[in-house]
């Protein structure tokens, strides 16, 4: 994937057996300012979504997921 922030959080729905991800990129609120935006990938059941900004991927108003990798993760 590209554009990714961490946090990535793992959603309790499923598509195609894989739980979907809750990922934040730098985006644009609608009154054109930066933020960190949020958008839910799913599984499509070879992959996921390449690009959070861009369909298939869906907007999200805000953070629910748990979190699986964090900025003070041991994963890079």
């Amino acid at each position: 994937m590209t554009l990714v922030h961490l946090p990535v959080r793992i959603l309790p729905v499923l598509s195609h057996g894989w739980h979907d991800l809750e990922i934040s990129y730098s985006g644009q609120l609608p009154d054109g300012h930066p933020a960190l935006v949020l958008s839910r990938m799913r599984f499509d059941g070879k992959r996921y979504p390449l690009n959070p900004s861009l369909p298939p991927a869906e907007p999200l108003p805000h953070a629910t997921g748990q979190s699986a990798l964090s900025p003070d993760s041991p994963v890079h």
